[in-house]
């Protein structure tokens, strides 16, 4: 049985990458605290993060990126727990796509692959045709 391939649905592909964070919240009472964390997966409208205190969804924060000491404003969109290990979702307050200084493929972007005649980068899908090679 063949199965279908479902087109991406997500705006920009999601990479694996921990980086080290500090997420900014303030608490019911109005106390703000700062909370280590480290993303999970990233994108360029958001990330994943890997933490060890609950936030709740809807719940405004600010992130700081303590590889570039940069910061951005943030909005909570999901939390989960998977095996002792709690998920939060998190997605920019306004677009920030270069937040994570990372090049991201468009959604549905399939990888490129080398091609066995000359080890060059071709497109996926891209066959040569022997019949018309001069050598």
């Amino acid at each position: 049985m063949q199965r279908t391939r479902y087109p991406e649905r997500r705006r920009t592909v999601r990479l694996p990458l921990q980086i080290p964070v500090k997420v900014r919240c303030r608490l019911p009472e109005g106390e703000t605290i700062d909370l280590q964390a480290a993303t999970y997966v990233v994108s360029a409208h958001g990330a994943l993060l890997l933490m060890d205190t609950p936030l709740l969804p809807g719940q405004n924060i600010r992130i700081f990126n303590e590889m570039t000491a940069e910061s951005a404003e943030c909005h909570v969109t999901s939390l989960r727990e998977k095996r002792e290990r709690r998920f939060v979702g998190i997605t920019f307050s306004s677009p920030n796509t270069d937040f994570w200084h990372i090049v991201f493929p468009k959604a549905g972007t399939r990888q490129a692959v080398r091609s066995p005649q000359t080890g060059a980068l071709v497109p996926p899908g891209f066959r040569q045709d022997d019949n018309n090679n001069p050598f």
